[in-house]
């Protein structure tokens, strides 16, 4: 078996209430062997995979993934390192790699990746996108993915009113009720002071995790005081694509929780090697990506520190995940159970492909 060809679809879809007229773009990444099967995957430069990487994986066998990624992964220097474009490039085709493969043997990826569950746990993250919610409503939207079934939840702060985000934390833990996970994705709004003290006010509403608490600048010795000053685990580097980031963060950070996003961490073959980095050290990995719980959920599935995958629940207007596919990719009762089906398992519903296709 050999790479015939790696094509690029670009979907422009609704990003937001409708009526605000907003949209996105998506890549997918479809890889086309010499016997008929292709893998998918999705994320990246269009342009970039066609200039950069095609040119290297055409004619290659497909299934020598390690040695493909290397061979993407070394061509990124030329761009003085791997940065985000390249690395979701690579990401997007190395999860096309993987799907490839277990199309080609008849094996699902989940598998092939370690087997190590067949379900995988799904947390709510899609509250905070809005910057003008309020504490009320940040509840209530707790509250309704809760009533869908997801048993843990996030919201995202874009301010630092810290009295604002205490009242937001205080009524979205009465919402859920204690038996609940509840996390706050912080995106780096404060100072190392104030995230130390945040950190402290937090622990009477016991939440799961806190993320991304503080810029990346400060972010190794803050890391520490964090951990030290709050009763949740704290998790961060979804920007963080290198093996040797990811080490950094998890040894001199003492980073609990890596999530290294799905596609900027290089997809799957390099996540692999960052879940084995973080169980060495007794650390959790919870990909960033609530766009791509189709792509996540089989990772964690395979490996056994992974612990959630996040996913923009399918009755926010913030994703696609839940209609490009037929049959559609669902979480039930705030898991996905893992497909006998080879590969990743999806098949791409080709009237919304024609319907969104740039």
């Amino acid at each position: 078996m050999r790479i015939e060809r790696i094509e690029t679809i670009t979907l422009r879809h609704p990003w937001g209430p409708a009526e605000k007229g907003v949209t996105r773009d998506w890549t997918v990444t479809l890889v086309h062997a010499d016997n008929g099967l292709r893998g998918l995957g999705r994320g990246g430069s269009a342009d970039l995979i066609a200039r950069e990487f095609a040119p290297l994986l055409v004619g290659e066998e497909p299934r020598r993934i390690a040695r493909l990624w290397d061979r993407m992964y070394r061509a990124a220097w030329r761009f003085r390192g791997p940065g985000r474009a390249a690395m979701t490039s690579i990401g997007a085709v190395d999860i096309a790699l993987w799907d490839l493969y277990g199309r080609s043997c008849g094996e699902p990826v989940w598998r092939l990746l370690g087997g190590f569950r067949d379900r995988t746990p799904v947390y709510a993250d899609g509250i905070g996108y809005n910057a003008n919610e309020s504490p009320k409503e940040v509840a209530a939207l707790v509250r309704k993915h809760a009533d869908q079934g997801y048993r843990a939840v996030k919201f995202h702060l874009v301010e630092p009113d810290v009295d604002l985000t205490m009242e937001k934390v205080r009524l979205s833990r009465e919402a859920l009720g204690p038996d609940l996970k509840l996390m706050v994705d912080v995106h780096g709004v404060w100072d190392g002071p104030t995230c130390v003290e945040m950190a402290k006010r937090f622990n009477p509403y016991d939440l799961y995790w806190i993320e991304e608490p503080i810029p990346r600048d400060d972010e190794i010795g803050i890391y520490r005081l964090i951990r030290e000053a709050s009763h949740a685990l704290v998790a961060g580097g979804e920007g963080e694509g290198t093996l040797y980031g990811a080490q950094r963060l998890i040894t001199q950070g003492g980073l609990q929780v890596l999530q290294s996003d799905i596609v900027v961490a290089g997809g799957y073959t390099n996540l692999l090697r960052m879940a084995g980095l973080a169980e060495a050290h007794r650390a959790h990995i919870a990909p960033h990506g609530a766009q791509y719980p189709d792509l996540i959920c089989p990772f964690l599935a395979g490996v056994p520190n992974g612990l959630m995958s996040p996913a923009c629940p399918a009755s926010e207007p913030y994703q696609i995940w839940s209609k490009m596919y037929s049959p559609r990719f669902e979480v039930k009762d705030g898991e996905v159970q893992m497909t006998e089906k080879p590969g990743l398992g999806l098949e791409l519903d080709e009237a919304f492909v024609k319907e969104y296709r740039v």
